[in-house]
């Protein structure tokens, strides 16, 4: 069981160096280590093998674990361009292979505890929902991640950041049906932080999203990286008869926040618990690892029982769509259908 998550074993890693395959099965136990994908994806003991690298190396590598004929989880985004997640879609479509993207928000306790609260008529029918994230750290990075200033890289404030968080929104109360959206770069140039060298940048940091949700209620968005002090994760879903919040000091794709409600006409705020899963806890499991493992836990359990499963690659695709059409509405000034 990898880090005591239910149905799912660790059973080999793949790196690009030996020396790193080795140290990383060691430390997780898994029983073999390859330096190439390609040894790790002719192992019959591997059922489903996870893409977890750079955005650039999605594409190839996923198509390498479908032809394979392995499942395949891959993080979010799943490709660079929304013509490689339909390509990737329809082969693993072809092949009979099962799909995961790591948009593991919607496994969020709290996420889902929200959607039971609205699904239950706890808050009355939801009339506007408000949601902010400002992150630090706009002005530096890291020499290995310096590649991610370039627009066309596809890895940015627009599509990781917001995409984790429009997606989470998604799973608790539907998707987009109109948006009206202005995406920028406020901050032109990076420094490494570990040498001290200077980057022009091109990558969006700033991404403003206003619309309807399919149900009607009015919606905003407004994720950024900031240079100073960034102040966290707040959501506001307010409906007929209550409110809901959710304050965390980062991305709640990553972790838990302050879940506070008032529910059935109440009119003050009250802490609320989201009940987690039992072996979350028998594990000891805390922070983004929590999240991820119960995506696995339901795949795996998919996989094995042959159900229903999301998010899927069909799922990556419409939510590739939808950064495009963000794009698209920031560029032409035009309110999009979605």
């Amino acid at each position: 069981m990898a880090a005591g998550i239910p149905g799912v074993e660790l059973v080999a890693v793949s790196t690009t160096r030996q020396e790193s395959a080795d140290e990383a099965a060691s430390k997780f136990g898994a029983k073999y280590a390859y330096d190439n994908h390609h040894d790790l994806l002719a192992n019959p003991e591997v059922d489903v093998a996870a893409v977890a690298v750079k955005l650039p190396t999605h594409y190839e590598l996923t198509k390498d674990i479908i032809a394979a004929g392995k499942h395949v989880y891959t993080e979010w985004p799943l490709g660079t361009t929304t013509a490689q997640a339909e390509e990737m879609t329809d082969l693993a479509n072809a092949a009979g292979v099962r799909t995961c993207v790591g948009l593991q928000s919607r496994h969020s306790a709290q996420y889902q505890e929200i959607r039971r609260l609205i699904e239950g008529g706890s808050i009355g029918d939801v009339l506007s929902v408000s949601l902010t994230q400002f992150a630090s750290g706009a002005l530096s990075r890291p020499s290995g991640r310096i590649w991610m200033r370039d627009a066309d890289a596809h890895a940015n404030t627009l599509s990781i950041t917001f995409g984790h968080a429009m997606d989470g929104l998604h799973a608790m109360l539907g998707p987009a049906r109109s948006i009206a959206a202005a995406v920028s770069t406020q901050t032109k140039e990076w420094t490494a932080s570990d040498t001290g060298e200077r980057f022009s940048v091109t990558s969006p940091d700033n991404v403003i999203v206003s619309g309807a949700l399919a149900n009607g209620a009015a919606f905003s968005v407004y994720i950024a990286s900031v240079a100073a002090v960034g102040t966290g994760h707040s959501m506001q879903i307010h409906g007929s008869r209550g409110t809901i919040t959710l304050d965390a000091p980062g991305s709640t794709h990553l972790g838990a926040g302050e879940l506070r409600v008032a529910v059935d006409g109440g009119n003050e705020l009250r802490s609320a618990v989201a009940p987690e899963d039992e072996w979350v806890t028998a594990a000891g499991l805390s922070g983004p690892p929590v999240h991820i493992g119960k995506l696995w836990a339901a795949y795996a359990d998919a996989i094995v029982n042959d159900r229903e499963f999301h998010p899927d690659f069909a799922d990556a695709v419409e939510h590739h769509r939808l950064m495009d059409a963000v794009q698209r509405a920031s560029d032409t000034g035009r309110m999009q259908e979605v």
